[in-house]
């Protein structure tokens, strides 16, 4: 329990560091609404298991081999973040918070964030290198794995359903104030400098 708590606080001290997640999160929130922000935190969540799968399974070494679907799917997530921010700077005003999402902008969303995740490779490095660490990777049964992917997964949501509130919380008060075109501005803005960040990271 103490090796599982050590690890959950390494990866929530990962995940709470700002970052493009964090940015995309937060962008989301503040022009979308909560609906879209939690659907784009679910997507960074689910991609971050598969590459922590895949470093269970041993398959770093193929990961890496294959680093150029990393690097198209990296490129992909940039131009579509940079995509996005331009479409909320040239909006005309923010849509309401607390409007209902449709299935396809959810969908959207929920894709934004694996892309986020996927197009990160060094996220495998990183849990190659944490994991043996902390936990007896060699020895995990079938439900040591699971209680790493549940971890995984629960740090994942925790901090990124934290962004998600205080965002469209943000988004909420843009629209009290009457500025309703400043979130739009804003998230925006922070959409379009985290493709560019990602599309430069090595």
């Amino acid at each position: 329990m103490l090796l599982f708590s050590t690890y959950m606080l390494a990866l929530l001290l990962a995940a709470v560091t700002p970052g493009p997640a964090m940015f995309a999160v937060i962008s989301t929130g503040v022009s979308r609404g909560i609906g879209p922000a939690l659907a784009c935190g679910l997507g960074i969540a689910l991609s971050d298991m598969v590459l922590v799968s895949v470093v269970l399974a041993g398959l770093s070494v193929i990961a890496q081999t294959f680093g150029w679907l990393f690097l198209v799917i990296k490129y992909a997530g940039a131009a579509y973040l940079m995509f996005l921010g331009y479409r909320m700077w040239r909006a005309a005003a923010a849509p309401p918070a607390d409007a209902p999402a449709g299935q396809a902008g959810l969908s959207r969303a929920l894709s934004l964030g694996a892309a986020i995740g996927f197009g990160n490779p060094k996220a495998i490095l990183f849990h190659a290198s944490l994991m043996p660490l902390i936990l007896d990777v060699g020895g995990l049964d079938w439900f040591g794995i699971a209680a790493v992917l549940a971890t995984v997964f629960v740090v994942n949501i925790g901090a990124m359903g934290g962004y998600a509130l205080l965002s469209a919380a943000s988004s909420r008060w843009f629209r009290t104030t009457g500025a309703v075109r400043a979130p739009n501005r804003v998230a925006g803005s922070a959409m379009i400098a985290t493709g560019v960040v990602i599309a430069a990271r090595s």
